[in-house]
């Protein structure tokens, strides 16, 4: 009998292993808006959306414990009718760097056309192929964009397959007519727009920047740091595609909100000339923060 019992046990830790989801996701909840608040409802969901967000297979492969991505979610809810939340949503995903203890910001985007219905101790429950609820589809299609966005930084183009798989979350939701998936908007930093954009060819060199920058920039920085900035620049110069296409484009906002403490880092380890070609490409790219670029060369 304790033969069998181990067998079992084994059994069933090797299946774990061998199972590990993708995402070491945290939430935070913020529920200060909200007078009388059930602290026992918001920590029931936030406890559901890690559940969901950890247990769910988001894809076909295997992930070890140390490749997992960080995902921190902060959910803050201003209105709350009985089973009815509406707030926003910031997502912000992480990986590490080779041969270091440095983890790198991916992602960091804030939604803040969330709504969505939920129940006390209500399963999440989510189906690729069709639409389940608001909830869940949201979480779905983040969770999509912060996968793909990782494998892009790996492979050239990695994270198209996840991009669609967004997509085709956006299309079950607009298809039930749920709040935060309309094309009507222009905004680009939408959820449909966000997706489309990623998927539309026009700005492909947004994808070659990502891998050129992690893979081929921030990667091998421990070893040879002068390649590894002249990588990262030569991603940032990248982007200059789809500024000229669009100027205004969130991919761009998205990219610099990453990442532009990091550049300024890096950058003000460089030579006189690293610096200023950077300052330069980084200010035409990203004129929101052209005060941030300064900062480059105040560093002797």
């Amino acid at each position: 009998m304790k033969k069998l019992f181990l067998t079992i046990v084994l059994f069933v830790c090797a299946a774990s292993i061998t199972n590990a989801q993708e995402l070491r996701c945290r939430v935070n909840m913020q529920y200060n808006d909200i007078a009388n608040a059930d602290k026992d409802l918001f920590n029931t969901l936030r406890n559901s959306i890690e559940d969901f967000m950890n247990a769910q297979s988001w894809t076909n492969h295997t992930y070890e414990e140390q490749e997992k991505i960080d995902l921190k979610l902060t959910m803050r809810i201003t209105s709350q009718s009985s089973k009815n939340f509406s707030g926003t949503l910031q997502v912000q995903s992480s990986r590490p760097v080779y041969n270091s203890t440095y983890t790198t910001t991916l992602f960091n985007h804030v939604d803040d056309k969330i709504a969505f219905q939920y129940e006390e101790n209500e399963p999440i429950e989510f189906s690729e192929n069709s639409f389940v609820s608001n909830l869940s589809s949201i979480l779905a299609y983040y969770a999509y964009i912060v996968i793909g966005l990782d494998y892009d930084t790996f492979s050239l183009n990695g994270g198209m397959e996840y991009f669609q798989k967004a997509q085709n979350v956006v299309s079950a939701a607009q298809a039930n007519d749920e709040s935060g998936w309309s094309a009507s908007s222009r905004d680009d930093k939408t959820r449909y727009w966000f997706v489309e954009n990623l998927l539309n060819s026009t700005y492909s060199s947004f994808h070659t920047a990502m891998y050129k920058y992690h893979r081929l920039g921030l990667d091998i920085m421990y070893d040879k740091p002068t390649e590894g900035r002249k990588e990262v620049y030569n991603a940032v110069a990248e982007l200059e595609k789809v500024f000229r296409s669009k100027p205004s484009s969130y991919l761009l906002t998205a990219f610099f909100y990453a990442k532009k403490e990091e550049i300024v880092q890096m950058f003000s380890e460089g030579t006189p000339d690293e610096k200023n070609r950077m300052v330069v490409m980084a200010k035409k790219l990203n004129p929101a923060n052209v005060n941030d670029y300064d900062k480059i060369n105040s560093t002797k």
